[in-house]
């Protein structure tokens, strides 16, 4: 799986990429264990579903569970000191206070997942798990760094990558005398344990970190075999999209090559249709070039389903109810936390989504 780089992109000030964050269901204290491994449910094999081409109507994807502690918490070995992905080194004392930023939640995932969550005292608009739904948001409009925001949590550590804006937000803050460690936007689940162990080593739990990813290897080892199970074993995968969409004006995108959606439907047996046919990482979602990808399947988020009037509002987009999906109105609803998530949570969100898409 290639490497996906991804980079916030602002049109009229408002972020691309939404709200890509924790799960938001409640769940029993199973400490330790594993939500995914856990699930008894066995795949039917594909010749016994339907084709998934003969489905019609929208499909909404089930919430996963919150994302259970590896240990509870942890007890940190600091200092320590680290090389962050744009290649500053910093010394961390202290993980007490810890503020996460970036777009897709995955950080408060996986500090969530290592028994950290009480260690979070700020959050993105992003960080949607219930776990810290009480924690301050930092995040202004657009997904933009609030620094005085930040500043007001008195954070020991600040954990951020380069999906939120300004730029000089972390300039402010290492001025400011903050530990900021700079993590790297790439998203895929082969990144997972990469990014499980480069935030359990900056909060002096690396062995935590360890079975962190030893447990979620195996359920997504086990998700992906999962998913695989349902897909059709003959004939071309299905022809999948993920479109963003904010209201009724011009917050419209097709995801393509180079964005973290290529992962994702490859994961679900599907063909990343933008992406192999040349478009770019975020393009507008115009009529022409829907019906040029013709996709058979739409993937939205669903805040966004909601804000654009529900899937009548998105089939009255231009072009459409042109394409293969919208004639079948076959799409599917994603929690917006799930959609594009690649944290500790990702092996639920990827059955979730298979079964969504498989099962109808």
């Amino acid at each position: 799986m290639q490497l996906l780089r991804k980079t916030i992109v602002f049109i009229g000030g408002i972020a691309l990429l939404g709200s890509l964050a924790g799960c938001a269901s409640a769940a029993p204290d199973r400490t330790g264990e594993s939500p995914v491994t856990e699930n008894t449910q066995t795949a039917t094999p594909s010749e016994q579903l339907p084709d998934p081409r003969e489905l019609t109507g929208l499909s909404e994807v089930a919430e996963v569970p919150p994302i259970e502690p590896i240990v509870k918490s942890p007890t940190p070995v600091l200092p320590v000191t680290v090389t962050g992905d744009d290649g500053v080194e910093t010394t961390i004392d202290s993980a007490d206070r810890i503020v996460t930023l970036d777009i897709y939640g995955t950080t408060s995932q996986t500090l969530i997942g290592l028994g950290l969550e009480d260690n979070i005292a700020g959050r993105t608009i992003s960080d949607i798990s219930p776990q810290i739904a009480d924690v301050p948001v930092v995040s202004g409009d657009g997904h933009a760094v609030d620094v005085e925001a930040v500043l007001s949590v008195k954070p020991t550590l600040v954990f951020a990558d380069t999906t939120l804006g300004p730029a000089s937000a972390i300039d402010l803050l290492r001025n400011s005398g903050i530990d900021v460690v700079v993590l790297s936007p790439d998203r895929g689940a082969d990144l997972i344990a990469e990014q499980i162990a480069a935030i359990a080593e900056a909060t002096g739990i690396p062995d935590v970190g360890a079975k962190l990813i030893e447990r979620t290897q195996t359920d997504l080892a086990a998700a992906q075999e999962y998913v695989a199970s349902l897909a059709p074993r003959s004939g071309e995968p299905l022809r999948m999209v993920v479109l963003y969409v904010r209201g009724n004006a011009g917050v419209f995108f097709i995801f393509g090559k180079g964005s973290a959606s290529v992962a994702l439907i490859e994961d679900l047996g599907g063909e990343a249709i933008a992406a192999n046919a040349g478009l770019g990482e975020t393009v507008p979602a115009t009529a022409e070039s829907l019906v040029q990808i013709d996709p058979e399947l739409i993937l939205v988020m669903s805040d966004g389903l909601k804000s654009t009037g529900g899937l009548s509002g998105l089939l009255e987009r231009p072009g459409v109810a042109q394409t293969t999906a919208g004639a079948n109105e076959r799409v599917v609803s994603v929690p917006d936390s799930q959609l594009i998530s690649f944290g500790p949570n990702y092996p639920a969100a990827l059955r979730a989504l298979g079964d969504a898409i498989y099962r109808g």
